[in-house]
């Protein structure tokens, strides 16, 4: 049986804690939050043993075996380092930490403890991405040549530390994040060479009314803002691929939505967000002298439960891991990129 402990009691925690409920080899044994209420209120809700107010606490139990980091973006370095330092293996929710530097950290820690270290990038398993990264592998898609990763929202400002760059807010960092990622995974995650970037920020009410689709809520936001609106950037990668990243939260957007593409010689490949929530794809090649469309059969599936087992199959099968070291810095060196190069208004170069 693997034991495992939950560190932040928040909305996202319910997703975890049910996934594992259904994988019959894990059990959630302890769970964790600086809130005791809201933690006893889960730990009763999904009759989960131990609480803590204390994270450290919970870490000092030898009885787990991995444990999944579900608070604030700006805590993750150092509750990451100690439960990796204490033995555990570690499931972190994106953003896996505020720049690359906190991430390299990270990953040190896990080489040095011989432990697992997954974030919760969990586009990686959608059928959609899957399936892209299939045509690349297998060679049906040819170099990849050019490649998209956006999200845009018209309108969906952040709350809370969410709306703090500093804290680790930004429509880029926290939530574009899922596009980059896919993108850079389906491709072979290659390395950026050269990055350029421009962002703005709205000037708009701060308290509204509106409504976060995927996660049900509804409320009046009364915060201050420092994250953008909206950045725009391109980066120039190592395979001879360039890629453009748009992410947006506050923009009067005639087109909206969350899409990867990539574009090889031989085929091209976008993702396509139904109305339902499930995401195809569209797919263009040159077939007899004629651009040819085409849409794949996807089995839709759950990409969040899929990560789950995942996790847990690496820790007690010895399943390779669909995350690679570094993959993560990659990842938050483009992001820092971005946002240095909005700030100054200069390339970054690699």
């Amino acid at each position: 049986m693997l034991n495992i402990g939950i560190i932040g009691a928040g909305h996202i925690s319910e997703y975890h804690i049910k996934a594992y409920k259904e994988i019959s080899s894990c059990e959630v044994i302890a769970i964790s939050d600086i809130n005791e209420e809201l933690a006893r209120e889960r730990a009763t809700t999904y009759k989960i043993p131990d609480v803590y107010v204390d994270y450290k606490k919970l870490l000092a139990d030898k009885k787990i075996d991995a444990v999944v980091i579900l608070t604030p973006t700006f805590t993750h370095k150092d509750i990451v380092i100690d439960a990796l330092n204490s033995g555990k293996h570690v499931l972190c929710e994106k953003p896996p930490a505020l720049n690359a530097e906190e991430v390299q950290a990270c990953e040190d820690a896990a080489l040095r403890a011989g432990k697992l270290l997954m974030y919760g990038l969990v586009c990686r398993f959608r059928a959609s991405q899957q399936h892209m990264k299939m045509l690349v592998e297998s060679g049906k898609s040819g170099k990849i040549i050019n490649a998209e990763a956006s999200r845009v929202t018209r309108f969906g400002p952040s709350q809370g530390w969410l709306s703090n760059r500093e804290k680790g807010g930004g429509v880029l960092r926290d939530e574009c994040i899922h596009e980059l990622d896919s993108a850079l995974w389906v491709m072979g995650y290659p390395k950026p060479k050269t990055v350029i970037a421009t962002e703005s920020f709205a000037n708009s009410d701060n308290t509204v009314n509106f409504s976060r689709g995927g996660w049900k809520t509804f409320h009046k936001i009364e915060c201050e803002r420092d994250v953008e609106s909206f950045i725009d950037g391109y980066v120039v990668l190592d395979n001879g691929a360039g890629m453009h990243i748009k992410a947006a939260c506050i923009m009067n957007a005639p087109v909206t939505g969350a899409t990867v593409e990539v574009i090889g010689e031989k085929m091209g490949a976008r993702t396509v967000p139904a109305d339902d929530g499930s995401i195809g794809l569209k797919l263009v090649e040159l077939k007899d002298e004629v651009f040819t469309e085409s849409t794949p059969e996807l089995v839709q599936n759950n990409e969040f439960a899929e990560m789950i087992k995942h996790f847990t199959d690496c820790i007690t099968n010895g399943v390779p891991c669909i995350y690679t070291p570094g993959e993560a810095v990659t990842l938050l060196q483009i992001i820092d990129a971005m946002y240095e190069s909005a700030r100054t208004g200069n390339p970054v170069f690699f």
